[in-house]
């Protein structure tokens, strides 16, 4: 079956489908709310509640997990199972009714494996599962699968024709695995024996179906061809109890592939389940920052820009120091050519990111310099953090354009110091243009005779004079 992706990230899987809208969401439209786990999300678009998924587009195929599923098999409890079953054949007595028990012990553990991978559990079941519900009822059941089979069988087997005694053969080894899946689910023998829901596996899983038939082939052999090359150097009482334990242990993986098959195809089969740890909600406040950002871009990329901006717009209502929404915000309205409301929010906007993160003040400046030519903030501790930004990004001209004059637009600027020490570096190593940054350092002594920075100038003074030196 194939993969539904995301409508609006199509490298990613689909986890949510909006019925009313008709469009498939995948995790990164739809934050959870950690706070508020039993909240069912809703459409973005039509506020629909979202139909899940489950992972029935993010399961990773059974056939890229092998060793899971050998490593499913050495946890606690199915290596207990494996070694109870090879202690019963060492010592057990031989009483049809405990071999039964036995059997039925065997039979319930191996369908409580598949049911629990087929939900996505990483964790093998308890030991206590294989001793209770329907232990023996399960037993039966799966006997009277296997009888059905082998009747089957003896009846190919009387018309005298190979051929349709090895079709009826294979037929019976690829229709096997279906059924007990069926029945390990259902726990009804209707359900095991019932041409439809067993070809509704089947049909679920296509072509795929087959490999998973050639895994569980191999793994069934494989205790009777280990037990085989042992026999040659062993004794029997040694091998025996070896071959009963890998009977145990292969039975888990195989069941364990059996389930995580139809966990992997669970779309196709009906239901959604979500594979164990997977989804992760987030704390609420973050959660609503996700789901506004999330919302504003599938609303821009369903053309309705005014709504993605009243969608963000609501979000910086509740928290309006967010950088996050902010910068969002600011990219929206600028990339909409919104002029006016660009340069309106730039000056709440960029007192936030100049003391959070200058680069992207920095951006933004540029960006409203795009709207604006001769743009200007409003603050000169910004101008100051921004030209710095600027400085660094080799963007050395736009960056003195923020400190030109700084100290008759802020007579009272306490940090005139600092920022002019930054522009005299600016002309002198951004530019090469010594004379300007001169008059800079000048201008510090002279009005700022008592600054701490007194002894960077200085240093800069004698690089200037060594530069000065080397030119002429």
């Amino acid at each position: 079956m194939d993969k539904t992706l995301c409508q609006y990230h199509p490298a990613q899987p689909a986890t949510w489908h909006c019925v009313p809208c008709q469009r498939h969401f995948g995790d990164c439209c739809i934050p959870l709310n950690a706070d508020a786990p039993d909240d069912n999300p809703v459409c973005p678009l039509c506020r629909s509640q979202l139909t899940f998924l489950g992972a029935a587009n993010t399961a990773q195929p059974f056939w890229e997990r092998l060793p899971q599923f050998f490593a499913y098999g050495l946890q606690a409890s199915p290596l207990a199972f494996s070694a109870l079953l090879a202690l019963a054949g060492l010592f057990m007595p031989r009483s049809v009714f405990l071999w039964i028990t036995l059997l039925s012990v065997v039979t319930k553990y191996f369908h409580s494996v598949i049911e629990a991978s087929s939900e996505g559990q990483r964790e093998a079941p308890s030991l206590l599962d294989a001793f209770g519900g329907e232990g023996f009822s399960l037993f039966f059941k799966q006997m009277l699968v296997f009888a059905v089979a082998l009747v089957a069988l003896w009846l190919a087997a009387d018309f005298n024709s190979e051929t349709l005694f090895w079709v009826v053969n294979i037929a019976i080894v690829l229709l096997l695995p279906a059924s007990i899946i069926r029945l390990a689910l259902s726990q009804e023998l209707g359900a095991a024996l019932s041409a439809d829901q067993v070809g509704e596996v089947i049909r679920a899983m296509g072509w795929r179906y087959l490999i998973l038939c050639a895994f569980l082939f191999i793994l069934w052999q494989s205790p009777g061809y280990v037990a085989w090359m042992l026999s040659n150097g062993l004794p029997k009482v040694v091998v025996m109890p070896i071959a009963t334990f890998l009977f145990g242990y292969f039975g888990v993986v195989m069941c364990s592939m059996m389930g995580y098959a139809v966990f992997q195809y669970q779309g196709a089969l009906g239901f959604a389940i979500a594979e164990e740890g997977a989804q992760q909600g987030v704390p609420e406040e973050e959660w609503r920052r996700r789901k506004a950002l999330a919302e504003a871009e599938i609303r821009l990329k369903e053309g309705q820009g005014e709504g993605a901006l009243e969608t963000l717009g609501k979000a910086l209502e509740r928290t309006p120091s967010d950088l996050r929404l902010n910068e969002r915000l600011h990219q929206l309205l600028h990339g909409l050519g919104a002029r006016d409301r660009c340069l309106s929010h730039l000056d709440r906007y960029l007192p936030l990111a100049a003391g959070q993160n200058p680069a992207l003040a920095a951006t933004a400046l540029l960006n409203g310099r795009q709207l604006k030519a001769d743009y200007l903030p409003a603050d000169p501790l910004v101008c100051e953090q921004v030209a710095a930004a600027l400085l660094d990004r080799h963007k050395v001209r736009e960056g003195l354009s923020l400190l030109r004059n700084l100290h008759q637009r802020f007579p009272d600027y306490p940090h005139i110091p600092r920022a002019y020490l930054l522009a005299a570096r600016g002309f002198a190593e951004g530019l090469g243009q010594l004379e300007p940054a001169q008059k800079l350092l000048a201008y510090i002594r002279a009005r700022y005779p008592a600054s701490p920075l007194l002894d960077q100038v200085s240093a800069l003074e004698g690089t200037i004079a060594r530069l000065s030196n080397a030119v002429r």
